[in-house]
């Protein structure tokens, strides 16, 4: 939904907007020329041609969009993910590796795991698994189509030895006071 234009220059925007949005596909393309002395790519359809004319007109009168922002459509529009999600202080991560339950905290200035407060999560996987890893990924922040999902149901117990695992997990620090009872629910588990 759009907000109500609040000066007279925005409704002047808005009006001109909506004007190519009525246009038919030949006034479009004289448009076109007109903004860029070419001729408009005959493979635009009449939509994504107001669309562009629009956003050019947009670009001119309030400006191209910020770097970061320009990076993160460009990287949707590839297919990557979102970025990796920004920790609050006090975020317990969870990751179980070859049979051991590790808890990493963030913490003001890095993130601390048994005592000890390292830089980086990668610092930390390397560590825990003595190979170069991307401790985002290796902690369930990033990664594949499956990087987030929900509760998962606990294996059943087996009287082999433990597999290595890819199970991790990230809660709140309320959630990791709170016990082991309401954990399941609270927790997002790799």
């Amino acid at each position: 939904m759009r907000r109500p234009a609040e000066t007279p220059a925005a409704a002047t925007l808005e009006a001109e907007l909506e004007g190519i949005a009525a246009l038919g596909l030949d006034d479009l393309r004289s448009m076109w020329l007109r903004m860029t002395q070419r001729s408009a790519p005959r493979a635009f359809s009449r939509d994504l041609l107001a669309r562009t004319i629009a956003y050019r007109i947009q670009e001119q009168r309030l400006g191209k969009l910020g770097r970061e922002t320009r990076q993160r459509v460009d990287r949707l529009a590839k297919g990557g993910g979102e970025p990796v999600r920004h920790l609050k202080v006090g975020t317990v991560m969870v990751r179980e590796h070859k049979g051991t339950l590790h808890e990493v905290m963030v913490v003001p200035g890095g993130f601390s795991w048994r005592d000890k407060t390292y830089p980086s999560l990668s610092a930390i996987a390397l560590v825990i698994t003595g190979t170069s890893w991307n401790g985002p990924r290796f902690f369930g922040l990033r990664g594949g189509k499956s990087a987030v999902e929900g509760p998962v149901a606990e294996p059943p117990v087996e009287k082999d030895p433990p597999h290595p695992s890819t199970r991790g997990s990230v809660r709140s620090i309320a959630a990791a006071a709170a016990g082991k009872a309401t954990q399941a629910s609270e927790e997002i588990r790799l």
